[in-house]
């Protein structure tokens, strides 16, 4: 997917946020926003919104010269995420498909920066998503994918939703046991990383697997290895949040095995889907 002008202003709003996140005084915020300028104006186009952002996050990083300025928010998110975990086990082993209903709560995840936004109005969210239907919805396709066995690998995307993810990874497990979590090789924005899984027990339900990079998304030439061959060997993945599918969508990296699972958060997204700002959707990646 390519960036658009509507991108812009995404990017300076990672950078104020990272900013006031690192606990940066405003009257200092203004030079360090400026010093960016070069940086956002040499961006490539033709280059996915998540990869661009990253360039501009790294360059922020170094300027504070902080590794993980949201590290505290991460792990309130996961705290504040398993608060909510009874009362979501009762209500998707209650459900009449408790597989759409992972599907849903993990959605409703895709929605929250509980650390970054303390004041987010959890519940809210997460009966929204359980009481409306997906608003573009793969799952006739996936449910059969499913059925097939084979190894299952989930592209994760913020700490606090991967609490959430946790209760969808149950019930993957009722279709294989070979499942596979994939985080961040390193740390940028609130997106989950290893320690992050392991805070959550990510670990106990799947094998955890790192992305290579602190890259925003899953971009081909910045992966490992190890998630190169996992994609390639895998039945079925399944790619949470924006950044994985700005990344990942209509590439043969993807292929038709992959499925998008996200809430379109911002006006480019959803219109990319055909959707309107704040529909969730579970589509599954165009065939090559």
């Amino acid at each position: 997917m390519k960036s658009t002008v509507d991108c812009v202003p995404c990017y300076i709003k990672h950078i104020i946020s990272t900013l006031r996140i690192a606990g940066v005084e405003e009257e200092k915020q203004y030079a360090l926003i400026y010093d960016l300028f070069p940086t956002i104006a040499a961006l490539d186009p033709l280059k996915s919104p998540a990869e661009n952002s990253s360039l501009v996050l790294f360059e922020v990083y170094r300027l504070l010269g902080e590794d993980d300025p949201y590290k505290k928010a991460k792990a309130a998110s996961n705290e504040a995420a398993r608060k909510y975990l009874p009362v979501l086990e009762r209500v998707v082993s209650a459900s009449k498909d408790p597989l759409l209903a992972a599907l849903k709560v993990s959605v409703a995840g895709n929605a929250i920066d509980m650390g970054i936004n303390p004041d987010y109005d959890v519940g809210a969210s997460i009966r929204r998503e359980l009481d409306r239907d997906f608003r573009r919805s793969d799952i006739d396709s996936f449910r059969e994918l499913l059925s097939q066995g084979g190894p299952l690998v989930m592209i994760g995307d913020n700490s606090g939703e991967i609490v959430f993810d946790s209760l969808l990874m149950v019930q993957l497990r009722n279709y294989t046991d070979e499942l596979y979590y994939v985080v961040k090789g390193g740390p940028i924005l609130n997106d989950a990383t290893e320690a992050d899984a392991e805070d959550a027990g990510m670990d106990f339900l799947a094998k955890v697997v790192t992305t290579g990079s602190n890259y925003l998304g899953a971009i081909p030439e910045h992966s490992g290895q190890e998630l190169c061959s996992l994609l390639a060997s895998a039945r079925i993945v399944l790619a949470k949040g924006q950044a994985n599918y700005e990344t990942l969508e209509e590439t043969s990296f993807a292929g038709g095995k992959t499925f998008f699972l996200l809430q379109a958060k911002c006006p480019v997204i959803a219109a990319h889907l055909e959707v309107d700002l704040g529909d969730s959707v579970l589509v599954r990646n165009k065939q090559l």
